[in-house]
């Protein structure tokens, strides 16, 4: 058995304050059941006291096999799947499962199909009861689970990897904030798809927290519910516009980007209004060369397989891996992508 872990140590694996995890500790009040959670889970592993994994689902393969499940819009799992189909590792073997459009029930049951034949699970997914329940079985079952961008609760994964959502929310109110300091009360918009995607949920209160701190100045007016698909996000867009008329920046943390770019050109506010969202696919991409979209945020997707593979396979060998793996935040122009 490992000794107590530290603070820093705490800090470094969960990404809290020491104040938070202090809170969480000593079981204070005010601190989310999610955050308790993902403490206990950081102490757990910490510890030393996380079991081991099984090394086969079945008789004994030499090369794992891990299903990567992806519940996210059609763009972003396109590129996901490029950039799957060509990662290689030796020893393993990875798989694409694309739930594009599935109910939360229907991604349950994928998570329990999967786990039949899989050494691990690497998933991008919302976060609710049936979901996190389907991961914990999996866990309880002697499979790894590791989440991708997103994030479920800390006792229904063994780690977490992508970049720190909050900080990019921060990074995106930072570039909003910088171009319209010298406006008295500049309008601006959030647009988000479910909060069930925790993901969307801390990226918007990274944006609000700075834009409060830094930017007083900007008025945040509206948060757009856009469905994470193109024609939702159309309608919804176009309907705040059709009211609100003219605005100054808006922020996506989802997808949907081809309808928010439509709505934008049929109001005349390309190139008027600043316009920040996430990752690089074949949507985004063009729009940001041809100046609708003026920064994108994202992760060096490869990395982002690779550092999920490398803690499925840590928790397979029940290795010491931090609960959580934080990417590098990709900020780009159309003159450096």
């Amino acid at each position: 058995m490992k000794g107590k872990p530290t603070l820093k140590q705490l800090m470094e694996a969960t990404q809290l304050s020491r104040a938070t995890i202090d809170r969480a500790l000593n079981d204070r009040p005010g601190v989310h059941p999610r955050t308790r959670s993902a403490v206990a889970a950081a102490l757990e592993q910490l510890s030393g006291r996380a079991p081991a994994m099984s090394t086969s689902p079945g008789s004994g393969s030499e090369t794992r096999e891990f299903s990567l499940i992806v519940q996210a819009g059609d763009a972003y799992t396109d590129e996901f799947t490029r950039c799957a189909s060509a990662y290689e590792r030796e020893g393993v073997r990875v798989k694409v499962v694309r739930c594009v459009g599935m109910s939360e029930a229907d991604v349950a049951a994928t998570i329990r199909e999967e786990a039949k034949h899989a050494h691990g699970i690497g998933i991008t997914c919302v976060n609710t009861d049936a979901t996190a329940s389907a991961l914990r079985e999996c866990m309880a079952a002697g499979k790894a689970v590791v989440t991708m961008i997103t994030d479920v609760d800390a006792d229904a994964r063994h780690a977490y990897v992508g970049v720190n959502n909050r900080a990019a929310g921060q990074s995106a109110a930072f570039l909003i904030g910088r171009h319209l300091q010298a406006q008295a009360a500049p309008a601006v918009a959030v647009v988000v798809a479910t909060f069930s995607y925790t993901c969307h949920e801390d990226r918007e209160i990274g944006f609000r927290s700075l834009l409060r701190q830094r930017f007083p100045n900007v008025n945040l007016v509206e948060v757009i519910k856009g469905a994470d698909s193109g024609a939702a996000t159309f309608e919804a867009t176009k309907r705040f516009l059709d009211t609100h008329g003219e605005l100054a920046g808006i922020y996506n943390v989802a997808g949907g980007n081809e309808g928010l770019a439509a709505a934008l050109r049929e109001h005349g506010l390309v190139g008027r209004t600043l316009y920040v969202t996430h990752e690089v696919n074949r949507i985004t991409e063009p729009l940001l060369r041809s100046e609708v979209i003026d920064y994108l945020l994202t992760q060096d997707m490869t990395l982002l397989i690779d550092t999920t593979v490398e803690h499925l396979s840590a928790a397979c060998e029940a290795r010491r891996a931090q609960a959580q793996a934080i990417l590098p935040i990709r900020t780009y122009s159309k003159y450096s992508l």
